[in-house]
């Protein structure tokens, strides 16, 4: 079960970096290149040259993007442009942002310290990583022992106590930190160094699972890092830092969780015939077609998006747009004992309700020929987030099919982890993404003592 304690938050020093907008910055996976220059050009002290530093041409081991964090992490200390904090403390963080409809919206969670433990022994995972982001986020923490981001996790808590006593403690208190995002959501952070109510928030967590929304990546390089820190240290006593990570703890039953779909473009499929493939699908599902013409399409898009929002609702739907074709489809699964009569027992039942299974096992897979390790590789395969994003990408001469997912249900992701199973990549996308630059975690090392740990 979850262990949290509170820590020293280090911290960006406004007094020194000004305006704090504009030293943060979204999480490093989902930043491209032009962003990246972007974000250095904003401030000299911008969290992305601790998250994900430029690369050099000239770079060799141990002078490189790791090594220049590092350099940087050391500075910024010297400086005092990162303070840490006096006392222990767990970080109340809010994020309000704007739904589709309109509404406006707030999640809620704190920041605190989370003992490490193996997946399945009160932490689960929901979906798989790979092995190329983990080796080079285990890179950053040795060459800096340091979180710079927090793990994002999901626990239970269906009467909302924990979030009242965060509530309660932080009326009438001004936020030590207020940000506006890229996207406009509004990001603020309350410190709660008062024993007696973190007490009122840590122990009621000690017997909830935690589940990991966001940072599967980050989650197995603490545990890396944690197993690299125990063999270079034999007499560890499982107090240090090291065998902790900084983690977002969010309540799934509140209800400002959202999950977005993360939708699949498919390319260079060999022998792919556009016809061929509906006539398979046919077999599998009924297929609805939203026909237009340049004059009409966006009334015909909106019209086919609230179709597969409804048919969602009622069974597993997906859409689909096929390059040079002049409509949508919305394809719905005929039968709900489909994947039982094609796969039987080779899919575990957590997974034939999930549209996610349905796509990658039955189409993906069996109708179009692209393995699971293909897959897994992304040889065909490329995702994005957006709608609009999607249907740009049919477009694409280099693309063959877009498929539009809905939302994965928050019931669906704590069945799959409870199960000990995990879900095929991208099955989820927790909206907002939690931003970096509130907090950070310093572990061991000359920057540690540096900060007076």
């Amino acid at each position: 079960m979850a262990e949290i304690i509170p820590f020293r938050g280090l911290l960006y020093n406004s007094g020194k970096v000004g305006d704090l907008n504009k030293v943060m910055a979204p999480p490093y996976d989902v930043i491209s290149p032009k962003f990246q220059d972007e974000l250095y050009n904003r401030h000299p002290n911008n969290i992305i040259r601790l998250i994900l530093a430029k690369t050099n041409p000239s770079d060799t081991e141990g002078n490189d993007r790791y090594s220049r964090a590092a350099a940087d992490l050391e500075k910024w200390l010297g400086e005092g442009v990162l303070a840490k904090d006096e006392k222990p403390a767990i970080y109340y963080y809010t994020q309000t942002y704007t739904l589709k409809t309109g509404k406006r919206q707030t999640r809620k969670g704190f920041i605190g310290l989370s003992k490490l433990v193996d997946f399945g022994k009160g932490v689960h995972p929901h979906e798989r990583t790979l092995s190329g982001p983990k080796a080079d986020r285990l890179k950053l923490m040795q060459a800096c022992n340091a979180n710079f981001s927090c793990i994002f996790s999901l626990y239970s808590d269906p009467k909302l106590l924990i979030n009242a006593t965060l509530d309660a403690a932080t009326k009438g208190v001004a936020p030590i930190i207020e940000v506006a995002d890229d996207d406009g959501i509004e990001n603020k952070v309350w410190r709660i160094d008062d024993p007696e109510v973190i007490k009122k928030v840590t122990e009621p967590m000690n017997d909830k699972t935690l589940f990991i929304a966001d940072g599967h990546h980050r989650y197995e390089t603490a545990l890396n890092y944690r197993n690299y820190m125990r063999e270079k240290n034999p007499d560890y006593t499982g107090a240090e830092l090291f065998n902790y990570v900084m983690m977002y703890f969010s309540n799934m039953d509140d209800e400002g969780m959202t999950i977005w779909p993360t939708h699949r473009v498919i390319h260079s499929v060999k022998n792919y015939d556009g016809k061929a493939f509906l006539a398979e699908c046919a077999k599998y599902f009924d297929i609805e077609a939203f026909e237009f013409t340049e004059a009409n399409e966006a009334d015909v898009k909106k019209a086919f998006l609230g179709r597969l929002e409804a048919a969602g609702k009622e069974k597993i739907a997906m859409g689909l747009c096929m390059r040079s074709c002049s409509s949508y489809q919305v394809l719905t699964l005929k039968d709900n004992n489909t994947m039982d009569s094609v796969f039987g027992s080779t899919i575990p039942e957590v997974f034939k309700n999930l549209d996610v299974t349905v796509l990658h096992a039955l189409v993906l897979n069996k109708i179009l020929g692209i393995t699971q390790e293909a897959q897994e590789k992304q040889e065909n395969l490329l995702y994005v987030k957006s709608y609009d994003e999607a249907l740009s990408a049919c477009k694409k001469e280099t693309n063959q099919l877009v498929f539009l997912l809905n939302s994965t249900k928050i019931e669906q992701v704590k069945a799959v982890a409870e199960a000990g199973l995990v879900m095929p990549q991208k099955s989820t996308y927790f909206y907002p993404k939690l931003l970096s630059g509130l907090t950070l975690n310093l572990l061991c090392g000359k920057a540690a003592e540096q900060a007076k740990i």
